[in-house]
């Protein structure tokens, strides 16, 4: 039984990983049409896969800074400042103006949650047409 722990364990960090690449692989190809949208140049899966890894580093560290300090206003500031952080990473990495990033980040949510919002509407509707023939 002991021999089991460690195999279970390297299994659950090996799909762990792999997961963690395709979440970030997907809001990668998100970033990359926002990027494409906004009008930026010198885009790249590259620099899109890069920029999503270490905004999401700089936001949690910004999230974890106000909501410590802040505790009553940290949804909000979180949520506004969180297209600032994104932006103010997404500058260096593509080589571009805060407007353009700015406008890649907000275009980036907002595909997002366009597709995965349909996504989940058409398994909605698709699962209730399978219940109501049953």
């Amino acid at each position: 039984m002991a021999m089991e722990t460690p195999l279970a364990l390297g299994i659950t960090v090996i799909i762990s990983l792999f997961a963690f690449v395709i979440g970030v692989s997907i809001l990668s190809l998100f970033l990359l049409w926002a990027a494409k949208i906004a009008g930026i140049e010198g885009r790249s899966f590259g620099r899109a896969f890069g920029a999503t890894i270490l905004t999401g580093i700089a936001s949690f560290i910004f999230s974890l800074l106000t909501t410590l300090f802040l505790p009553g206003l940290s949804v909000l500031i979180n949520f506004l400042a969180g297209f600032v952080v994104h932006a103010l990473v997404i500058m260096p990495v593509f080589r571009t103006t805060f407007g353009k990033a700015l406008g890649a980040a907000v275009l980036a949510w907002i595909l997002s949650i366009l597709v995965f919002g349909g996504l989940a509407l058409l398994a909605i509707i698709f699962f209730g047409a399978m219940q109501t023939s049953i």
